[in-house]
């Protein structure tokens, strides 16, 4: 073990002689500066509100168990009113629930402390004397709410897929993922399980909703009917004790420090974006390009004359050796990787007020992903001796990885849905192979990907996202990404045991 820290420390001393840690820490210091003035104001009920009531004729079965969301044939408009928000955050308001014809319709503002307020014009006064207009019934007389409880409660039916032209116009038109979208049947319910219904069951379901798509916890969802409302409409009084921090509930995200403003976008949503598509996407990807650079010149250092034949005159073998400058590479990414992202989390933790940890298991995703890539740069160093040499085709490497396993599996994975080019079957069986056996690096980054997801988006969201992208199996992209490193380090050490300097 004295022997493995004395190469770990000599590994240290090269990367602190080269100014690359340096860039590599001011980098690092310059993207949690980036984080940190990035802050995130919940929005009033006004704005909020119909936002997030919007996404509750999605229903999940099983009592939001279900991976799949439920086809339900006919909307329901989710209405709030008398919306109100305490000094301590305490929102309250009504809600009207009933069956409308136009699907997804905007809402307007909730009627609050913080709804628009404008003059009418003569026309508008003059329409408000006018009749109302009928309320629109659902055809057959159905209690769309009920059937929608109903539904919640029994387990899911039969899941079916939509059809290639379907998944085309969605592809083109809402930029749909990369695989057909998939969607339970309504159960084969009776009548007397939509009567069954009671006011416990849409209180339940009700909570079940706001813990789903804003993410608050069921404690802190209250719900109660209010009596005297005639069937099919309904009404509750509702009160969400707290939007701080709740992935789910539309914010105001203030960039570099309120230099500019996005309005309405969901917190988790935010989240994910700064920790996907900046910290794992362009920060990983800087991080990686340095650390190979850094780490490369670690092995041909130690093969020169001098330094092998002075290694190699204490007891430790050469494979042993190698292996523990492997490790030290390693060692060595993964406290430049804990020390970015560890700070990135905090200050993020800190403005946004949402404090999951999991967040922090990058560090040893992105330490995984970096290990894949080195066993390619320690062969290299062992057969060429060159730093130069282990930089250029280690990133040339990065680089076919990416385009096998992004570019082109993306490809041929998007036009399996769309059907958009006629290709031969053979192809996506090549294409699949290559992807199967070569080491999985985009496959890793998309488990990072979903990883950040599953952390930040709230339950229904982050399920929505797995229906239309197709995440890779963890054990498979890990298992043979395993293999392919014991492969390289197995070549390399074979290769410098019987090496003769």
């Amino acid at each position: 073990m004295q022997q493995f820290f004395a190469i770990l420390k000599d590994s240290f001393r090269e990367a602190v002689d080269g100014f690359v840690i340096y860039v590599m820490l001011g980098l690092a210091l310059l993207m949690v500066a980036l984080v940190g003035s990035v802050s995130y104001e919940p929005e009033g009920p006004g704005a909020g509100l119909p936002k997030v009531l919007d996404q509750f004729n999605i229903v999940f079965p099983d009592k939001g168990r279900s991976q799949y969301p439920v086809g339900i044939p006919m909307p329901l408009a989710y209405t709030p009113s008398e919306a109100g928000l305490a000094a301590d955050g305490t929102m309250t308001f009504n809600l009207t629930v009933e069956y409308t014809d136009q699907p997804f319709r905007g809402r307007g503002p909730a009627a609050g402390n913080d709804a628009p307020k404008k003059e009418d014009s003569k026309d508008e006064k003059k329409d408000a004397k006018e009749e109302p207009k009928p309320k629109p019934k659902a055809p057959g007389g159905m209690d769309v709410f009920r059937f929608a409880i109903a539904a919640w409660k029994l387990p899911a039916g039969e899941k079916i897929k939509e059809d290639p032209r379907q998944a085309r116009n969605r592809f083109i038109n809402q930029g749909g993922g990369e695989k057909k979208l998939e969607i339970v049947m309504p159960p084969n319910m009776k009548p007397e399980d939509i009567r069954g219904v009671s006011d416990e069951d849409m209180v339940e379901f009700l909570q079940s909703q706001f813990v789903t798509f804003v993410g608050a916890s069921k404690s802190d969802v209250v719900v109660k009917r209010k009596p005297g409302v005639a069937e099919p409409e309904y009404q509750f009084e509702v009160t969400l004790k707290s939007v701080t921090g709740a992935r789910g509930w539309p914010h105001k995200i203030h960039i570099l420090f309120k230099a500019f403003t996005i309005d309405e976008v969901p917190l988790g949503v935010a989240l994910w974006f700064v920790q996907d598509q900046l910290v794992n996407g362009i920060g990983a990807a800087v991080t990686l390009l340095l650390s190979i650079v850094i780490t490369a010149f670690f092995i041909p250092n130690m093969l020169r004359k001098g330094s092998l034949d002075l290694l190699i005159s204490k007891p430790i073998g050469r494979v042993q050796l190698l292996i523990y400058k492997y490790i030290g590479g390693l060692t060595f990414i993964f406290l430049v990787s804990t020390f970015t992202i560890g700070l990135v989390w905090l200050v993020m933790a800190i403005r946004s007020g949402f404090w999951d940890p999991s967040f922090l298991l990058v560090i040893p995703a992105l330490t995984f992903t970096f290990a894949v890539v080195y066993a390619v740069s320690t062969l290299i160093a062992v057969l060429t001796r060159s730093a130069i040499a282990s930089i250029l085709l280690s990133v040339g490497f990065m680089f076919v990885m990416w385009l096998i396993g992004g570019v082109i599996k993306g490809f041929f994975d998007r036009n399996k849905v769309t059907q958009q080019f006629n290709l031969p079957e053979w192809s996506y069986t090549l294409v699949d192979t290559l992807n199967n056996i070569l080491p999985r690096y985009k496959d890793l980054d998309k488990l990072t990907t979903k990883l950040i997801a599953d952390t930040n988006l709230p339950t229904g969201l982050s399920r929505l996202l797995g229906l239309l992208v197709e995440f890779p199996s963890f054990g498979g992209a890990v298992s043979v990404s395993l293999l392919f490193i014991a492969l390289m380090l197995g070549l390399a050490s074979w290769r410098f045991a019987k090496r003769d300097g």
